[in-house]
């Protein structure tokens, strides 16, 4: 079998180094074209000691991609999606009681292609209900977001963003978006059709030499950052 390995993985070597002289890629790139951490295939190419083969799954990525008509000329245009999370709804114009970002939800997902943008960050996708914000997402949208923590940056003004109220020892959230004057203060905008939401909700800066590091009233918060929607047209 050790035999079997071997010849196996040197033909899965000649056959990613085939790739790399047709497409002018480099190993990283090309695992990145798959859908897998860089490691999985340059490893695999420089570790002299080792005997595995690369699985069956991957192969048939690389196959499908670069054994394919036109397949070098093609190949950024076929992109791999991941599974994210639909954690629940999130009413646009109703403060409600949340779970958000809870790693104790066992939700249902989306495969969704990845973002460039945030490498290794985790996603989380939520239904918008109602039409506090239908000018930008419908009623039934899917708006995909990221943790404010994890991002490691403060929002600012002209993010779309799911804000938190804590009251009563529970918490609410809202999906709006942000502007921050000029005194510290946040305002939460709804952008609607509706009259009835066509005020912001202003969040106070009640201490301007010690603000919270995202720059709200101690009772709010700004969770998370919306970095996409999908809609139908």
């Amino acid at each position: 079998m050790a035999k079997d390995d071997t010849f196996l993985r040197k033909e899965q070597q000649a056959y990613i180094d085939s790739i790399r002289d047709r497409t002018g890629r480099s190993y990283s790139a090309i695992a990145r074209s798959i859908g897998s951490p860089p490691s999985t295939i340059v490893r695999f190419m420089d570790d002299k000691a080792s005997s595995h083969a690369l699985s069956a799954k991957t192969i048939a990525k690389l196959r499908l991609i670069y054994d394919t008509p036109a397949a070098v000329s093609n190949v950024d245009r076929v992109v791999y999606s991941e599974p994210v999370p639909l954690a629940g709804t999130i009413q646009a114009g109703v403060w409600h009681d949340t779970g958000l970002f809870s790693q104790d939800l066992t939700p249902e997902f989306l495969m969704i292609a990845p973002d460039e943008r945030y490498p290794g960050i985790k996603r989380w996708a939520f239904r918008v209900r109602g039409d506090s914000m239908d000018l930008l997402y419908p009623d039934g949208t899917i708006v995909v977001a990221i943790s404010f923590f994890d991002l490691c940056r403060a929002p600012k003004t002209g993010d779309k963003v799911i804000a938190i109220r804590r009251m009563n020892g529970l918490e609410e959230a809202t999906l709006k978006e942000i502007e921050v004057l000029d005194d510290g203060s946040v305002a939460l905008w709804p952008r609607s059709t509706n009259p009835r939401f066509s005020q912001a909700i202003i969040i106070p800066n009640t201490d301007h030499t010690d603000l919270p590091d995202d720059g709200c009233h101690s009772d709010y918060r700004i969770e998370a950052l919306v970095i996409q929607s999908i809609r139908r047209e």
